[in-house]
């Protein structure tokens, strides 16, 4: 009866927080140049502007799906200059478009360290009349969306929005407990294919940009380790599992599915049901199990309301 209670408590009850959205009601103009980066393309949309093209990390960044509808992803940074590097150039050529603009970061993919976007200048130089510009990310959020916004000729729109980051960024800080919250976390990321039904869950391993940018500050525990086994492969931060085994183990205070969650809640009824006293880990037991949306560092406008999202439920 227990599992049954609990399996309800996943259909009936998963939590979801709202989710963050960028487009605000404004449909984004569309200029004719290429953008690599993801940091400078989610600056470039909240100021209410798009590329024609852009080299961003579509596999990690929520967001590109939709942004895919307005501009068209020639590939992530690594393909575009690693991979195949004649993939700029040649659509540039056969578009006609000379401007590229390209981020500027330290450090720009905490899990391919060695991808560069500033790589991409050299790979477009055979490019008649082409024009190259760069947003140096390196020395904060808010000084790159200035740059940006005087790049795109709208400085008056990246001054407020500049303002508006920087509020949002103080009010994060100053939500920071004074103490940890000594949460246990597991994240399962899911993706559901509507054509076959079938449903994929991956664990995030600690370490990865969950860790850095929302755990570590709320001082809570990433735990997906003990769902992973030494034969397991980490990808990007993810490991695939075929079914969740562990749970018990890791004893999640709290469960967070990023990602599709219908695959992570039927992938955690099949858990329960194969072994009902998993109904007495206290996530599930609990019912904190929460939707949230997985930050890989590329909505960094929208990051402080997503780190108040995961804040919120971690709260709970």
């Amino acid at each position: 009866m227990k599992h049954v209670i609990a399996v309800a408590t996943l259909l009936f009850m998963f939590c979801g927080v709202g989710q963050t959205t960028q487009f605000k009601g404004e449909v984004p103009e569309t200029i004719d140049a290429v953008m690599v980066g993801d940091r400078l393309v989610d600056v470039a949309l909240n100021l209410g502007i798009l590329p024609k093209a852009m080299a961003v990390r579509a596999s990690m960044w929520p967001q590109a799906e939709e942004l895919a509808l307005a501009s068209q992803i020639l590939g992530c940074p690594n393909f575009v200059t690693n991979k195949k590097p004649e993939t700029l150039a040649a659509y540039m050529l056969e578009r006609g478009v000379t401007r590229v603009i390209i981020e500027r970061s330290e450090s720009f993919c905490l899990y391919k360290p060695n991808v560069n976007p500033m790589a991409a200048a050299d790979l477009v130089l055979d490019v008649p009349g082409v024009s190259i510009e760069y947003v140096d990310f390196t020395q904060g959020v808010e000084p790159a969306i200035l740059q940006m916004a005087e790049l795109l000729g709208v400085p008056e729109k990246g001054r407020e929005l500049a303002d508006e980051y920087a509020r949002n960024m103080q009010a994060l800080n100053e939500s920071l407990p004074d103490e940890g919250l000594g949460k246990r976390v597991l994240i399962l990321n899911g993706t559901y294919s509507s054509e076959t039904g079938n449903a994929f869950v991956r664990v995030e391993a600690p370490g990865g940009y969950s860790d850095q940018y929302i755990l570590g500050p709320l001082g809570c525990e990433n735990v997906g380790n003990e769902l992973i086994s030494e034969t397991m492969e980490v990808s990007k931060g993810h490991a695939g599992i075929g079914r969740i085994t562990g749970l018990d183990q890791a004893n999640p205070d709290v469960i967070v599915a990023t990602g599709d969650s219908l695959a992570v809640q039927m992938a955690l009824r099949e858990a329960i049901a194969r072994k009902p006293e998993l109904a007495d880990v206290p996530a599930i037991k609990n019912g904190a199990v929460f939707s949230l949306p997985f930050y890989g560092d590329s909505s960094v406008v929208e990051y402080p309301g997503i780190f108040k999202q995961w804040r919120t439920a971690l709260e709970e």
